[in-house]
């Protein structure tokens, strides 16, 4: 293969990095809001209280990972000339993140009592 795909592939794996580094820091921005508000109110944090940071920083970890395993798998298809699509982990790691997003969102939920 001709190293524009291999560049492609690298662009492609930047962009998993990219969204990770904002999973992350939303997950981080998430969980030090939480601990200002409970400042504000005079209210001790409890063990819930940096979960849905928590889960944005793991939702961000597992799609670095992700890319990475992603990124490894295309160079080894791109080295054999061939590509073949990979359906099951794609399949787990959208169920994964989606488990992840439903959790986080019943964290939001439980946390302002609405």
């Amino acid at each position: 293969m001709s190293a524009s795909d291999h560049l492609a592939n690298k662009r492609t794996f930047l962009a998993w990095v990219r969204t990770a580094i904002a999973l992350m820091g939303f997950g981080f921005v998430i969980a030090k809001f939480q601990i200002f508000l409970h400042i504000l109110a005079h209210q001790p944090l409890t063990s819930t209280t940096l979960l849905g940071g928590v889960i944005m920083i793991i939702m961000g970890i597992a799609t670095l990972l992700y890319g990475f395993y992603e990124y490894i798998q295309q160079e080894k298809e791109l080295e054999r000339k061939q590509f073949s699509p990979r359906l099951t982990p794609m399949i787990i790691y959208t169920s994964l993140l989606t488990v992840l997003a439903i959790a986080l969102v019943v964290s939001l939920y439980l946390s302002t009592g609405i």
